[in-house]
């Protein structure tokens, strides 16, 4: 037998089949592992690798920033500088005996701290704070300001203005929020596309939609009874009035004239604000504030109020004894909060 001494044995021939099946196995491993870590890479090495080298190359990223790296996902989280209230050391108590409201609440706004309250859960009636949310719902309809439309002929409270009249929707919202007027709020209702019942629903829809949740609505003026909401959940309806520009607006009028051409008549209305008037005399930057009365609620009365440094309280009194009592314990209220917290 000849001897080929060119053919060399093959590494395969000498290598069993359960060795190619380790190390091939072994190679898959090492394979996924590599690729698992290079995808897990933490991102912040990568952000900062990708910085060194943009800097290197003589030129600044443009695409590539710590805000926008997605490091961690959302990894941006912006200070609102909110700064907490807290009862000073030499604060002096505050009974709720001292008040003829038998509803009271008062809460910080940048913190939403509640800093004094009286039977805050309790239901009590709502009277016209009611058209704070008949605002919210007739905003959503996009209304027509410059149209003209006629008064309801419906028979409810308030003197200033008559079924038949003609005023634009503008007008109608103005007095529907500085003088209250019921006959204003049933007209704008009449004029948004919906029915009465429609929008009574959608009230309270959008009641649960901003966390009210012991307020029932079932009418749009605030003078069936059946309107019945807490000190708590009024503070929320404020609160969320007061981001509407134009609810904001209204509320912050002093007066408003209209002219009613079928009477020939001027019309004039102050705000039923008082502190807003400075009736009851104060020093506050009133942002806002609605008044209500029936026989089931007394006098109710929401504020927003800032004073000198900026701070913000909103405020809530329902059920006070008499007409001017709701604006003075109002007041009294926010006087006692500002002396007594301290924000720092």
């Amino acid at each position: 037998m000849m001897i080929n001494f060119t053919e060399r044995p093959k590494f395969s021939d000498n290598f069993p089949n359960w060795w190619r099946n380790f190390f091939a196995m072994v190679v898959l491993v090492l394979t996924i592992v590599t690729g698992t870590l290079y995808y897990r890479l933490n991102n912040q090495t990568k952000f900062y690798l990708a910085q060194f080298t943009s800097e290197q190359k003589g030129y600044e990223s443009t695409e590539l920033s710590y805000e926008n790296s997605g490091i961690g996902g959302d990894i941006y989280f912006e200070d609102n500088n909110i700064v907490t209230p807290h009862l000073s050391a030499s604060s002096t108590p505050l009974s709720p005996d001292n008040f003829t409201a038998s509803n009271i609440l008062v809460k910080d706004r940048d913190s939403e701290l509640v800093l004094y309250g009286k039977n805050s859960y309790e239901k009590h009636a709502m009277a016209s704070i009611t058209k704070l949310m008949s605002a919210l719902v007739l905003l959503e309809q996009k209304l027509n300001w410059n149209a003209t439309t006629t008064v309801s002929s419906d028979k409810v409270s308030g003197n200033n203005i008559y079924a038949g009249d003609t005023y634009t929707i503008s007008e109608l919202w103005d007095i529907a929020f500085v003088a209250s007027s019921n006959k204003a709020i049933l007209t704008l209702v009449d004029s948004s596309g919906m029915s009465r019942e429609s929008f009574v629903i959608r009230m309270n829809d959008k009641a649960r939609e901003i966390g009210l949740l012991d307020t029932i609505f079932v009418e749009p003026t605030g003078l069936d009874a059946g309107n019945i909401s807490t000190a708590s959940d009024i503070v929320i309806l404020l609160k969320e009035a007061l981001t509407k520009e134009k609810i904001k607006e209204a509320l912050s009028l002093f007066e408003v004239n209209l002219f009613s051409k079928e009477r020939d008549k001027q019309v004039h209305a102050w705000n039923t604000d008082w502190l807003l008037l400075n009736w009851v005399p104060n020093d506050y930057d009133v942002l806002g504030g609605k008044t209500g009365y029936i026989d089931n609620s007394l006098y109710n009365f929401t504020v927003s109020l800032k004073n000198e440094e900026g701070h913000i309280l909103d405020i809530v009194v329902l059920g006070a004894k008499e007409h001017k009592l709701r604006f003075t314990e109002a007041k009294e209220i926010a006087d006692w909060v500002f002396a007594n917290y301290i924000w720092e």
